[in-house]
């Protein structure tokens, strides 16, 4: 070979492997393999008119703990008209309603949180589709007043909680710079509680105190063992203040505390 072919020939090498960081490097999506696509898609081919039907459970095969605690309900059919954008499987609202696993990086340079469809997050995000009532609340359940106090910056909240604040404490510039453990006081004055404090230690510490973190109810959950504002409650709650289960007679509080 010539010292001519062999140039070009590594000219071409170098280009295409740089075309390829290239375009790896502007599509910041999920990494998949190319026998992946049968995991959500009906076809090899992909694409968003083949999604499979149980999509949602394709993506709890690699987000287990979104079973059981979603950021909103999934398979439910919208008694409102969506926008276009906002996809849906079969009518049904699904994970990839709200969310692009394929996303890359926006002409801007920026990629959307979370990969969501569009370049916003948390309420701005959901007022996409949802209505707000005539005190600013978002339809799909009240907001309370209340004040949560940093007690320890270096603690970091898990998502849920970080969602509820978001709505809830529209004085936070950034939940991810302003955000740590510390107290929500709710509304009444009376009813404060710690968030981001870490359950296990507090039941290690003072075992007679508490229920064993084993023997809690499984409607109150705790985060990777500390307590969240979804150990109490559920936005999706039939119950009074969407508590998680009834406190009648305490009995949400007894449910961990033993006095």
């Amino acid at each position: 070979m010539s010292r001519t072919i062999r140039s070009i020939f590594v000219v071409v090498i170098i280009s295409v492997v740089l075309i390829a960081a290239w375009v790896l490097s502007s599509q910041d999506g999920h990494r998949f393999a190319p026998d992946d696509c049968l995991i959500c898609h009906t076809s090899a081919q992909g694409g968003r008119n083949n999604l499979r039907p149980d999509v949602t459970e394709s993506c709890a095969t690699c987000h287990p703990s979104q079973r059981d605690y979603q950021a909103h309900p999934t398979d439910i059919i919208p008694k409102k008209h969506l926008p276009g954008d906002m996809l849906l499987v079969d009518g049904r609202f699904t994970c990839v309603s709200c969310h692009d696993v394929h996303q890359g990086k926006s002409k801007s340079g920026r990629r959307a949180a979370y990969y969501l469809r569009r370049n916003v997050a948390g309420k701005p995000f959901c007022l996409i589709c949802h209505d707000v009532d005539d005190k600013g609340h978002m339809l799909i359940g009240t907001t309370h007043v209340g004040q949560f106090e940093v007690q320890d910056r270096g603690i970091r909240m898990d998502a849920t909680t970080l969602l509820c604040i978001e709505c809830h404490m529209d004085r936070i510039a950034s939940i991810d710079a302003d955000l740590g453990a510390g107290n929500w006081n709710h509304f009444s004055g009376r009813l404060n509680h710690p968030i981001g404090s870490s359950y296990q230690e507090a039941y290690r510490e003072r075992p007679m105190a508490y229920t064993p973190p084993e023997f809690l109810p499984e409607e109150v959950k705790l985060f990777d063992g500390k307590i969240g504002c979804g150990t109490c409650h559920n936005r999706y709650s039939g119950i009074q203040h969407m508590l998680v289960i009834s406190n009648y007679r305490s009995a949400l509080c007894l449910s961990c505390h033993n006095k």
